[in-house]
Parts: C-alpha cells; sequence; structure tokens
C-alpha cells in the first residue's frame, strides 16, 4: 500500500546501498515520504559477495541510537586483532576493546560488518520485507531495476529523469548511487570530473570456514580470526580479514599496481563496479602469487571459487572541489566523495551522509526551522565537511601507497610502526578519519536543536 498521498511529491533516493537505505530510514521516522530507486534487482540488492565495512563509532551511533538498530546484531565489534607479517610471523596483538582515546573514559567503539547484513537489517526497520525475509516488490517506497538518469530544477520541485524515459516530480533528489554515479554525471557534465587511479587493486571475497577442515584447524592455532598481514619487498602487499558471520570470513588483499585496471568499469553491480575473476585469472593473480605466504592465508584465498572472488582498482576523484550539490540535488557517500578504502571511512562517511542530509531535509520540509530545501542542502555541503572529507581522502592515498609497498623503507616502517607504537596511537590514527564525522553530526544536530549525544 501507499504510504504516502499521490498527490504528494517524494524525497527521491538515488541507490539502496547503506548510505540510501540510511536517509530513508531517517525520513520514515518523520513521516516524510520518499521513493528509493535501485539499478540492480531485488534479488541481487542484498547479494552476499563477501565485502566487509569497517564501522567507526559516529556510523555506530547513528545506526543504534539514532535509528533503533540497537541489538539487531548487525555488526560484530572487534576483539582482538592478530597482525603478522606475509609468513604468518606475529609482530602485534592487539586488545582492541581495551584501547582508550585520549579521554580515559572514552573507548574505541568499533567493528565491522557484512554489508549485505546490514542492508537487511535497515530494510527490516524499513518494514520493506516481507513475513518470508524476502525484499518486497509490491511496496512503491522501493522500485529496483530502476535508475535514475538525469533530473531538472524547477520552482519548487526537481523534476527526475528514470532510465525508462519517465519522469518523476520530487521535493529533492538525494544521489545515493555510488561512484559511477549518474547523477554526478548529469551534474557536472561541462567541466572534467575525471576518476584518480589510487596505484592500488584490491582482490575481496567471503570464504566460509568448514568445521573440521584445515582452514578451521589453523584458524584454531590463531589468538583471533581478525588478522592483518604486512608485507615486506620481498612480499609486497597487505591482507585483511575478519569473521563477520559464524565461520564466515571476509577479506580484502591488496597490491600495487601501476597500470589502472578496468574492473571498475562493469556493470557488475553486485560486485560494486568490480570484475568477477576466472578460473585461470585466479590461478595467475592469488594462487601462484600467494603460494609462499603463510598457510591460513593461503587457505583462506583458495577455498572460494574464482567466480565468488572479486577485483577491483582504488579510485577516488581527481578534482576534488566540485560541489556536492545543485538546487534541490545533494550527492552523498561514494557519489560525493569516493576514496581508496585503506583509511577505513568510505562506508562511514556514507552513512553519516545520509543521516544528515535527510536530517536536514526533513527540518526544512516539516518547517521546524527557517530553512529551504536549497539552504539545508546548502548547509550540508558545508566548507568544514568538504575540508575535512578532503583530509581523509588524501590520507587514504598515503596509507595504501605506504601499506601496498614494494619498497624496502616503507615496508620496513608499517612493520616497526605496528611493533613498537602504542596500538591506542595507531588505531586512532587510523580512526582520525571519523573525526569529520563526529562534527558533522554534532553541527547538523546543534543547528536543528536536536539532543547532541
Amino acid at each position: 500500500m501507499p504510504r504516502f498521498h499521490r498527490n504528494e511529491n517524494p524525497v527521491i533516493i538515488a541507490g539502496a546501498g547503506p548510505c540510501g537505505l540510511v536517509a530513508a530510514l531517517t525520513l520514515e521516522k518523520a513521516g516524510i515520504p520518499y521513493v528509493i530507486y535501485e539499478r540492480t534487482t531485488t534479488e541481487k540488492l542484498c547479494s552476499n559477495a563477501g565485502s566487509g565495512i569497517d564501522m567507526a563509532p559516529t556510523a555506530i551511533k547513528i545506526l543504534d541510537d539514532y535509528l533503533g538498530l540497537a541489538g539487531k546484531n548487525w555488526m560484530a565489534p572487534y576483539e582482538i586483532m592478530y597482525i603478522s607479517d606475509m609468513k604468518g610471523k606475529q609482530i602485534a596483538l592487539w586488545d582492541m576493546p581495551s584501547l582508550k582515546l585520549k579521554k580515559d573514559s572514552e573507548r574505541l567503539s568499533f567493528g565491522t560488518a557484512n554489508r549485505a547484513r546490514l542492508q537487511h537489517n535497515l530494510l527490516d526497520a524499513l518494514n520493506l520485507k516481507d513475513v518470508n525475509g524476502d525484499i518486497k516488490n509490491d511496496d512503491d517506497r522501493l522500485i529496483c531495476s530502476t535508475s535514475v538518469v538525469g533530473y531538472q530544477n524547477l520552482d519548487g520541485l526537481v523534476r527526475v529523469e528514470l532510465n525508462d524515459g519517465t519522469k518523476v516530480d520530487a521535493l529533492a533528489l538525494l544521489a545515493c548511487d555510488g561512484i559511477h554515479s549518474a547523477i554526478r554525471k548529469h551534474m557536472h557534465k561541462d567541466v572534467d570530473d575525471s576518476l584518480n587511479y589510487c596505484g592500488q587493486e584490491c582482490w575481496w571475497g567471503k570464504t566460509t570456514v568448514k568445521p573440521g577442515s584445515e582452514l578451521s584447524e589453523e584458524l584454531k592455532r590463531l589468538p583471533s580470526t581478525s588478522m592483518v598481514a604486512i608485507g615486506t619487498n620481498e612480499m609486497p602487499g597487505a591482507f585483511f580479514s575478519d569473521e563477520v558471520a559464524p565461520n564466515e570470513h571476509a577479506w580484502g588483499y591488496v597490491l600495487a599496481n601501476k597500470t589502472p585496471p578496468n574492473a571498475n568499469a562493469t556493470n557488475d553491480l553486485t560486485r560494486r563496479g568490480g570484475s568477477v575473476l576466472t578460473t585461470e585469472e585466479k590461478k595467475r593473480e592469488i594462487d601462484e602469487v600467494i603460494a609462499d605466504r603463510s598457510k591460513v592465508l593461503q587457505l583462506m584465498l583458495q577455498e572460494p571459487s574464482a567466480d565468488e572472488i572479486t577485483r577491483a582498482g582504488f579510485f577516488d576523484r581527481k578534482n576534488l572541489d566540485l560541489s556536492y550539490i545543485n538546487g534541490r540535488v545533494a550527492l552523498l557517500g561514494d557519489a560525493a566523495h569516493p576514496q581508496s578504502p585503506m583509511m577505513g571511512q568510505g562506508a562511514n562517511m556514507a552513512i553519516t551522509d545520509g543521516y544528515v542530509a535527510a536530517s536536514r531535509l526533513l527540518a526544512a520540509l516539516k518547517g521546524t526551522n527557517d530553512s529551504t530545501v536549497e539552504q539545508a542542502l546548502l548547509d550540508y555541503d558545508c566548507k568544514l565537511r568538504r575540508k575535512e572529507n578532503n583530509i581523509v581522502i588524501k590520507k587514504a592515498r598515503k596509507y595504501g601507497n605506504w601499506a601496498a609497498s614494494k619498497s624496502r623503507f616503507p615496508c620496513f616502517c608499517m612493520k616497526m610502526m605496528c611493533k613498537y607504537m602504542p596500538p591506542s596511537m595507531l588505531v586512532t590514527e587510523m580512526m582520525s578519519g571519523d573525526k569529520s564525522n563526529k562534527k558533522f553530526v554534532h553541527a547538523m544536530r546543534k543547528d536543528l536543536q536536536l539532543e547532541v549525544m
């Protein structure tokens, strides 16, 4: 059944990833009409291709405290982090719950989430799943297999063009459609808005650990299933793995590559632009490369079939100063500020964008402040947020270069930092990107006179 009157223009959200669903849930709780247009099919929307995402304190607070997902088991907190070299020799062991920030009473609250599991939790909160747990295909708040390709700002509304040529009027358009955003392409069609290759590519996937298997027995010998392996000039790269569900591990293997891959130009939305390996590619790019790595690393990457592994390059934007806003249209998440995942902030910033943009927008629509829709979106695209976003993007470039380096000195420095620096200092630096999110939410809630938590 419709959730709003047919004569009432909705807010249109392009994309049903975590960013778009967070924006939708924020609007839903305030009774603001919305429609999500999602390019992929209902069946593939929450396809579990193994993508694990780091979750930082601000995004956790948004999801748990502001949007009501606390206790929904959508995230696994980090416990013990095992740091080793590529041969499996221990470098450090971090007790994550005991790490503290500068204030003695303030503990780091973060962990890892499976992207598909998080989407399912958000869809549940939106009541967009039926009694069998399937995504509804008869609810007019979520329309799959349909994408937004353009728009026109008009007096008091934005006219949105869909891929079938249909035009729909909306109060605002929130673009959560990723790094290859069609809305961004339309917004900046008259300027150079090319992607910037960061110099690394990643193979990622998920591995199901069978009880009693060789991998299961190897994992039992380790102090933790949260693992990071640091490369050397002879065995370059970086490996990350974490148990995101019982016996299910999400992992990524990063290597430097000066040649930009075409992997992110594919149309495979399940892989978010990455390409699936062939059996021959898996043998050449993974099995042969990791033959001298630790047993756990070998088994973790050899277990999945080739079609369960995705290859993707790390990209951001060359021009970091283009606007996120055009009238009643706003770019959010990777549509606004794509980045290398080496700071672990991409999903966190996207979730924060969804919450802040939707909160400012709903305040203007409900008349709880003197802001117009256009001004509310301009407040979302503030100078401080943009400046700090760009700092995170540039830091991610730097850490990617160091983590995947084939040079002796950067590899040595990475090992020494992990071994001798206090873990709290290293983790706090890696989590420094979340300061932008915290300030962004605080400023919005203060402006709208909401309780600041």
